[in-house]
C-alpha cells in the first residue's frame, strides 16, 4: 500500500500542463486501438498490405517512438526545473504530436480507400530483399486489379529490376531477380491481355530484359570459372521464356495478336540495330534471333490454328520474310526464315508420325501458310516421304492426316468480258497459279533435300514403286499412282 500511496502522490504532483500533455497522449493511444484494429482488417493484397501498413501507414517505430515522447517527456518536466532541457522537451513532445497526426492522416487515406498510392509509394521505397520478394509476391497473386494499377505495379516492378541489375553484388541480386520474375510467372494469368501487350510497358520491358539476359548468358558460356553466374542468368533466362510464351498464347487466343506482333517486330528490328553496329557481335545476332524465333515458332504452330485472327494474322502480321520459299532461303541474310524451316521440320515430325486424328488441323494449318508458294497437297506428301525415311512403302501405307485441300483462290475479271471469256481467263489463270505452285514446291523440296532426290535415288525410288501393286486397295493403289506421278516429275528437273 506504501507503495501505490508513493506512485499516486507522484502523479498528483505533476503540475498542470504535464497532465494536459500527457492526457493527450493518452487520447491518441485510445483513438489508435481502433483505427489499427479496423485497417489491419482490411487488406486486399495480403502480405505486402500488413508491411504497408506496420512500414507505410501505421509506421510501427515511428508510432513507438512518438508514442514514447508524448507520454515520457511530460514526466521529464516534473523531474527538472532546467529552461533549456524542458524547452528541447517541449520541441520533441510536439514533433511527437506531429508524427501522430501523420500517421493518423494516413490511416484515414487507408481506410477512406486511397490505398494504391500507398501501396505503390512503399514499393518504390522498399530496400529489404525480403520484404521485396514477399511484397511483390502478394502483388501479382492478387486477382482482378484494374489495368492502370497493373500498369503503374510493373512501372514500379520492371525498376527495381533494373536496379538489381545494375547492382555490384551481382550473383545474390540475380537469384533476387529470379525468384521476383518467377512470382510474376507463376501468377501471370491473373494479369490481364490487355495490361500485358497493349501499352509500352510490360511486353517490350520483358523483351528488352530476355535480350539482355541472353547477351549475359552468352557471354559467360565457356567460363568455367563463371559457371555459378551462367546459372543464375540460365535460370533469369528460362522463366523469360515462358513468360514470353503465356504472352504469346494468350495474344493469339484473345483476339490481341496485333500488339503482339507489332512489339515482337519492333525488337526484332532494334536488336538488329544494336548487335550488327559492331562488327564482332554479328554472331549474337545471329545466335540470338534463332533462340528467340525458335522460341516463337513453337508457340505459335501450336496455337495459329485455334486464333480467331488467324487470317489476319498470316496476311498482316507474320512477315513475308519469315515464311518459307526458296527466296527466303537463299537470302544469307534472313536467318529467320531458316529458323522457322528448322522448328517446323522438328514440329512436323511429331505430329506426321505420331499422328493422333484422322486430320490434324494445326499442322495443315500451318504447313498450307508457312510455305505459301508451294502446292500444301503435294508438299504434303513430300512431308510424309522424309519423315517416312524415304521409303516409298511406308508413305503409301500410312494415313496422311493433313494437306487434303488446297488453295482457295480468288479471281477477279472484266465486267466488260462475256460470260465464256471471263471463265476462260477465270480458268486460265488458276490453271497458271496451279503450275506455279507445283513448280515451286519442286525446287524446295530438291533444294532442302537435295541429296534424297538425286538421280539415283528417284530412280531408286520409281522401281520400288513400280514393283509395288495394291489390286485389292484401290486408296492405296491411288497414293502409288500419285507418288509414282510426283518422283516421275522430279526426274525431269534433275
Amino acid at each position: 500500500m506504501e507503495n501505490l500511496d508513493i506512485f499516486l502522490g507522484f502523479f498528483e504532483g505533476l503540475n498542470t500542463f504535464s497532465i494536459l500533455a500527457q492526457n493527450v497522449g493518452l487520447a491518441f493511444v485510445a483513438i489508435l486501438i481502433p483505427i489499427a484494429m479496423t485497417i489491419f482488417r482490411d487488406k486486399d493484397f495480403g502480405i505486402l498490405d500488413t508491411y504497408v501498413i506496420l512500414d507505410w501507414v501505421v509506421n510501427a517505430k515511428k508510432l513507438l517512438v512518438s508514442l514514447g515522447m508524448i507520454l515520457f517527456i511530460p514526466f521529464l518536466w516534473y523531474i527538472t526545473n532546467n529552461v533549456f532541457i524542458n524547452y528541447i522537451g517541449f520541441l520533441l513532445w510536439l514533433f511527437g504530436i506531429y508524427i501522430i497526426l501523420r500517421i493518423l492522416g494516413d490511416c484515414y487515406k487507408w481506410i477512406k480507400g486511397h490505398k494504391m498510392n500507398l501501396r505503390f509509394n512503399y514499393l518504390k521505397a522498399i530496400k529489404n530483399i525480403q520484404d521485396m520478394e514477399e511484397s511483390w509476391h502478394s502483388v501479382w497473386q492478387t486477382q482482378n486489379v484494374n489495368i492502370q494499377n497493373e500498369r503503374e505495379f510493373f512501372k514500379i516492378f520492371s525498376t527495381a529490376i533494373d536496379q538489381l541489375l545494375k547492382s555490384t553484388e551481382k550473383n545474390k541480386n540475380l537469384k533476387t531477380i529470379s525468384k521476383l520474375l518467377s512470382d510474376f510467372y507463376n501468377f501471370i494469368n491473373n494479369r490481364s491481355t490487355a495490361f500485358l501487350v497493349i501499352p509500352e510497358d510490360a511486353f517490350p520491358k520483358i523483351l528488352k530484359w530476355h535480350f539482355e539476359i541472353w547477351q549475359k548468358e552468352y557471354e559467360l558460356s565457356g567460363k568455367k570459372d563463371k559457371l555459378g553466374e551462367r546459372s543464375n542468368y540460365s535460370e533469369i533466362s528460362r522463366i523469360l521464356n515462358d513468360i514470353f510464351n503465356n504472352i504469346e498464347e494468350r495474344s493469339l487466343k484473345e483476339r490481341m495478336a496485333y500488339s503482339f506482333f507489332e512489339h515482337f517486330k519492333k525488337h526484332v528490328k532494334d536488336c538488329k540495330k544494336v548487335l550488327l553496329k559492331d562488327a564482332d557481335k554479328q554472331d549474337y545476332y545471329k545466335r540470338y534471333i534463332d533462340s528467340l524465333f525458335t522460341i516463337f515458332c513453337r508457340v505459335f504452330f501450336e496455337n495459329i490454328e485455334k486464333s480467331p485472327e488467324k487470317y489476319d494474322i498470316w496476311e498482316f502480321c507474320f512477315l513475308e520474310e519469315w515464311k518459307i520459299t526458296k527466296n527466303n532461303l537463299e537470302n544469307k541474310e534472313n536467318i529467320i526464315s531458316r529458323t522457322s524451316l528448322n522448328t517446323f521440320l522438328q514440329w512436323a515430325q511429331v505430329r506426321i508420325l505420331q499422328a493422333k486424328e484422322d486430320f490434324d488441323r494445326d499442322l495443315d494449318e500451318v504447313s498450307s501458310n508457312l510455305f505459301s508458294e508451294l502446292e500444301p497437297t503435294l508438299w504434303a506428301m513430300f512431308l510424309i516421304f522424309i519423315f517416312s525415311g524415304y521409303r516409298v512403302k511406308s508413305v503409301i501405307e500410312r494415313s496422311r492426316n493433313f494437306g487434303f485441300i488446297g488453295r482457295v483462290r480468288i479471281y477477279s475479271g472484266d465486267i466488260a468480258n462475256s460470260k465464256e471469256e471471263s471463265r476462260r481467263k477465270r480458268d486460265e489463270a488458276m490453271q497458271l497459279a496451279e503450275e506455279a505452285e507445283m513448280k515451286n514446291t519442286f525446287e524446295l523440296a530438291c533444294l532442302l533435300f537435295k541429296e534424297k532426290f538425286s538421280k539415283d535415288n528417284l530412280e531408286k525410288y520409281i522401281k520400288s514403286l513400280q514393283e509395288l501393286k495394291y489390286k485389292e486397295n484401290p486408296e492405296k493403289e491411288n497414293r502409288r499412282l500419285e507418288l509414282l506421278n510426283i518422283f516421275n516429275e522430279m526426274m525431269k528437273l534433275s
